[in-house]
């Protein structure tokens, strides 16, 4: 019990990697609507976010959904069979983005990299809200989550 105790994720650290998650989605959203092909600078956006992209969806797979097929039937679990159905799409339409879309392509065709990027994004934006709206405040009530870190015991004294 202490161990998954001490792996166990909180609400407050998630919703911050969503915030950090969304923040360079915005930074890529703001690149494209400028004027001309800034590839490089693209290329790396779009790595650092699915970086960020990967490492956060691995900790929720350790958490949730690896949880969701051991336990009792109800909304949560409805809810992950849900966004898996729905997310495994957008995890498809995103390495196809990845694929897709190399420094070379981003420079070829800015224009089509900007509208494939702001559909994309708005998909994965629309994504961490239904995750922060719907899914962690049923994951934090069913106890597969917590609400913020313990606070440490201090050492002096």
């Amino acid at each position: 019990m202490f161990q998954a105790e001490a792996r166990m994720h909180d609400i407050e650290r998630l919703i911050q990697e969503h915030k950090a998650m969304d923040g360079l989605a915005e930074d890529l959203l703001a690149l494209v609507e400028s004027s001309g092909p800034r590839a490089e600078e693209a290329f790396s956006l779009i790595r650092r976010l699915s970086a960020c992209l990967d490492e956060h969806l691995a900790a929720e797979q350790g958490f949730l959904y690896a949880n969701h097929f051991a336990a009792v039937p109800g909304r949560l679990d409805e809810e992950v069979t849900a966004f898996e159905r729905t997310f495994a799409d957008l995890k498809e339409e995103w390495a196809l983005y990845l694929h897709e879309w190399t420094p070379d392509n981003i420079n070829i065709d800015w224009r089509n990299f900007a509208h494939a990027t702001q559909w994309i994004i708005g998909r994965l934006r629309e994504r961490i809200a239904q995750e922060n709206d719907i899914l962690y405040p049923l994951a934090l009530q069913q106890g597969r989550i917590r609400l913020r870190q313990p606070m440490q015991k201090s050492s002096s004294g």
